[in-house]
């Protein structure tokens, strides 16, 4: 914490707090020009020897001394400060003080400059302060009143001391004789020569005072007529609380002094104001508001809840602390012919509403932060820093906020997470809880609909509506009336590069009736359908999607409860549509759940109907406190809930894309090809996102020539390393070695990634480029994790230019190193399969390959070459079958068992040759090679 933190959060003071709602005292003669004079004979003043100017830290004095008398309270604040560097000569260049000057006055006693010896007084030399009004929060609709004084010390160097005191008194309109102040206690381990905060007042008054039961405080000490309470700063340091805690085990130590009794008496003190400001005349244009309302419903709550849109509708807020009006209110009448004020004003003219039709109703202050504490702390106003209004309706309790918006109906029974209220009512009252009860209405719906009628195995066209209701959701009013596309095209930009997925339209709507800002995407997303344990599976795996690990190991920590945030409530509905025609889905885990934990409850329906299958899931997350003893309990619950998996299964016999001839595959595919061809026209002229996405679509199809074409563009565009590398293959495939080794090329020059030098490697070699082959493998610098790699290309090459003793050399060399590692196995066992070299010994190193892999499918596919080149085609296809059950998409493996089948006179072999080189069209040349070819 530096210093200019420590001089303005330090004095956390009701009186000069420009961001805190409430002002202080009682009326008294106020001005907006800048005194200068001697500070009061009642303050205890500090001598700069009091510390060591040299040795002490550069925060030299810090003395707040605050005085409760007559209704006033006055505020002196001594600092002084060594300047030991630039940092803090820009810091404290400046003098800046502030105070409201309908409340009270300013008065400057000392601006000096200590330099050494000497001691330079500022304003005796003619320096002044500059009075400016503070307006830095009209732009959210804050006008309160304070003034600023600002001075640019002039002279002031690097190694001076610069020394400033001054008092600000504060009388409060609305307070009458009653009395507050607030004072931070700075705790350690802030370094400070001398610190101290002073509060006195008369023998003779009730003044009571409390801080936090960490901080300490002394007793007062009676002397020439005053108690006067002295705290040493810094206080010891504040016990350390888990993040989690309530919010009253974490707040700042903070000394409240005041001259009110109980919330009895503090209720009754601002009740006169607002009762006289609430009221109007029969003929005043409330009155009639409040009458037309009547006529338009019976029903109490549809009148409140009318009232209540009235006022946040159609009178703006501003906050105006001008002239008293931080704790005195504005008429009801008087806001509603200005159609602003702030939430006292609001308050007061929803209460005249209320009250005019009949509904008990009442102003209360709350707390926005904090409110969990209330019933520890000194009752002052400076408690609150909000208004808002009780109302009780059909024995039911209403918290209505005239600063929120959007409240409907649906909405206006929720309880805002204050904690606590304090009725003002002229026979006072104490703080009344503000009991939470479960939202009927959810703040946000998100539906998604998903629809896989092409297959399971291709992307899925989605639309995507969220919903979102009440203040949430007010903010997509503004951006739905200017209906910015740019805007728009910027969230699917980042949709599509976040969530995935192509977007085709973004629609952004505002129902104000229904008060739900409505946002809805439509486009075509990546299946969610894998394959795995032999069945293609969509999964909703609830593992780690709710955590809820506290923190209590220490002891002093055992007792203290778990703060749960809320109130919130969430529904989310996701739609799947399957197939026609495509039978025997299966669902796995149950078909409704109804759990929860820590205050969070889940409650969630799965149906099943037709070709739909449907998800529909609710969670209440409401605000509140789990205890310490409890929390077991609720950590057994959550690993539980997150235990919980639901999957849908495609049926066994569902046929891969790859099945279908090209008739069925473009029909079944023409609605995802029109939705990419929309994401891409769709997309910003700088997103190239869709159309990446359209590039891997059309390879999932086989439309080689389409996928080049868009990687011509985007090559174009956004030229990298990774589209070269998968332009060269696609030009492989496609038969345009040339083209394919010049993008191979272009990728290594990019990023001379061993990835991108295997794969042009293996092109040079194949395109009986091997001296460039093998000089380029021989030039580079192999990592550990990249020597089975290495290993397998360069035998390859080496292979293929006729110099498989080499070959042999590398894999044995490699193998004796890594005698278990997988991959470095399946290089040795593919190599001598794939060039029929020794196949008889390959055997053993084969299957051990395949015992050590975490991925068999590979290393099944290298023994099963081993099995064809020594003849042995039942061994060979029932590792193929195996290798295809691991991983139905290795094209490699269903060439090669095509060919098998066909050499076992099987014809069926030539449908796999097919659907092999529909994948992968490279396959025939490459084998065909190495003389593994389909029988004709």
């Amino acid at each position: 914490m530096n210093d200019q933190s420590i001089q303005s959060a330090a004095k956390i003071s009701l009186a000069t707090g420009a961001a805190i709602w409430l002002a202080l005292a009682a009326p008294a003669h106020a001005g907006d020009k800048v005194i200068y004079g001697d500070a009061p004979e009642w303050v205890d003043k500090v001598a700069l020897s009091r510390v060591n100017v040299e040795s002490d830290p550069s925060a030299l004095i810090y003395d707040w001394q605050h005085r409760l008398e007559n209704g006033v309270v006055s505020e002196y604040a001594d600092t002084a400060i060594r300047i030991d560097n630039p940092d803090l000569l820009m810091e404290h260049g400046t003098v800046t003080l502030a105070w409201l000057p309908d409340k009270g006055d300013l008065t400057v006693h000392q601006v000096q400059i200590i330099r050494g010896a000497e001691i330079i007084d500022v304003i005796a030399s003619g320096a002044q302060f500059d009075v400016l009004r503070r307006e830095q929060g009209l732009e959210q609709r804050l006008l309160d009143g304070q003034l600023t004084a600002t001075l640019a010390v002039p002279g002031l160097q690097v190694g001076d001391i610069l020394r400033v005191s001054h008092t600000v008194t504060i009388a409060d309109q609305a307070l009458g004789k009653e009395m507050q102040s607030s004072q931070y206690l700075v705790p350690a381990p802030w370094q400070v020569g001398f610190s101290r905060a002073i509060v006195s007042w008369p023998e003779g008054t009730d003044v009571y005072f409390g801080a936090e039961d960490f901080a300490r405080l002394p007793q007062p000490v009676t002397r020439d007529g005053y108690r006067t309470l002295t705290v040493s700063l810094p206080i010891a340091e504040p016990p350390e609380m888990p993040g989690d805690a309530p919010s009253r085990f974490n707040r700042d130590p903070i000394l409240r002094v005041g001259t009110f009794a109980d919330w009895q008496e503090l209720s009754r003190s601002f009740a006169p104001h607002y009762e006289k400001a609430a009221k109007v005349a029969d003929d005043s244009a409330v009155a009639a508001k409040a009458r037309e309302i009547m006529a338009k419903t019976g029903d109490p709550l549809e009148r409140t809840a009318l009232a209540l849109r009235l006022v946040q509708d159609e009178v703006s807020y501003l906050l105006n602390g001008l002239d008293g009006g931080n704790y005195m209110p504005q008429s009801a009448a008087e806001t509603w012919e200005k159609r602003y004020g702030d939430c006292k004003a609001k308050s007061v003219l929803l209460y005249s509403l209320l009250s005019r039709m009949g509904i008990d109703a009442r102003p209360v202050l709350v707390t926005t932060m904090g409110g969990d504490a209330l019933p520890e702390l000194l009752p002052i106003p400076g408690n609150f820093d909000h208004m808002i209004v009780h109302a009780n309706v059909g024995g039911t309790d209403y918290w209505l906020d005239g600063t929120s918006t959007a409240t409907r109906l649906t909405n206006i029974g929720e309880v805002p997470a204050f904690y606590y209220a304090l009725p003002l009512s002229e026979g006072g009252s104490g703080l009344v809880p503000m009991t939470q009860r479960r939202q009927p209405w959810p703040d946000m719906v998100m539906d998604l609909t998903s629809d896989y009628s092409a297959g399971v195995d291709f992307p899925a066209l989605f639309t995507l509506k969220m919903s979102i209701y009440g203040a949430r959701g007010a903010g997509f009013r503004a951006a739905a009336d200017e209906a910015d596309e740019d805007k728009l095209k910027q969230f699917a930009q980042g949709f599509s590069t976040g969530p995935g997925g192509a977007v085709t339209s973004v629609t952004l709507e505002y129902d104000d009736e229904a008060a739900a800002g409505v946002l809805e995407v439509k486009g075509v997303m990546p299946g969610d359908f894998t394959w795995r344990d032999g069945r293609l599976r969509l999964s909703s795996d609830q593992s780690e999607q709710y955590n809820f690990n506290p923190d209590r190991a220490r002891s002093e920590w055992r007792d203290i409860p778990v703060f749960t945030p809320g109130p919130q409530y969430n529904r989310i509905a996701a739609t799947l549509i399957l197939p026609e025609g495509l039978e025997g889905f299966e669902n796995t885990g149950p078909e409704s759940i109804d759990t929860g934990f820590a205050n969070t409850t889940l409650k969630g329906v799965t149906r099943h109907v037709g070709n739909k299958v449907t998800y529909n899931v609710d969670v209440w997350q409401d605000l509140g406190e789990v205890p310490a003893s409890e929390l077991p309990a609720h950590k057994r619950k959550v690993r539980e809930i997150n235990s919980i998996k639901s999957e849908l299964l495609a049926p066994e016999n569902f046929a891969w894309r790859w099945e279908f001839d090209a008739k069925e595959l473009a029909r079944r595919t023409a609605p995802l090809v029109e939705a990419y061809d929309k994401a891409v026209a769709f997309a910003s002229s700088d997103d190239w996102g869709p159309l990446s996405q359209r590039a891997s679509f059309r390879a999932q199809i086989f439309d080689w020539k389409g996928v080049l074409e868009d990687l011509d563009t985007l090559i174009e565009n956004q030229p990298s390393a990774n589209l070269y590398s998968w332009r060269g293959a696609v030009h492989e495939a496609l038969g345009n070695r040339e083209a394919g080794i010049a993008d191979a090329q272009m990728a290594y020059d990019l990023d001379p990634a061993s990835a991108y030098a295997f794969s042009l490697a293996e092109m040079l070699a194949y395109a009986g480029k091997r001296d460039e082959a093998l000089e380029l493998l021989d030039s580079l610098p192999v990592g550990d994790d990249e020597e089975g790699s290495f290993a397998s290309t360069y035998a390859t090459v080496a292979g293929l230019a006729g110099r498989t003793q080499d070959a042999l050399e590398v894999l044995s060399r490699q193998v004796a190193a890594k005698p278990t590692n997988a991959s470095v196995l399946n290089a040795d066992c593919w190599f001598r399969g794939l060039f029929d070299i020794e196949a008889e010994g390959a055997m053993p190193t084969c299957t051990k390959a395949i015992e050590r892999a975490s991925n068999s499918a590979p290393m099944l596919d290298s023994r099963a070459m081993v099995s064809y080149r020594l003849g042995n085609f039942d061994a060979a296809l029932k590792d193929l079958d195996s290798a295809l059950e691991l991983a139905p998409n290795l094209s490699a493996s269903l060439y090669l068992r095509g060919i098998v089948r066909l050499e076992k006179g099987d014809k069926g072999g030539r449908v796999d040759v097919e659907r092999a080189l529909r994948m992968a069209p490279e396959l025939a040349a490459r084998y065909a090679a190495h003389g593994v070819a389909p029988r004709k």
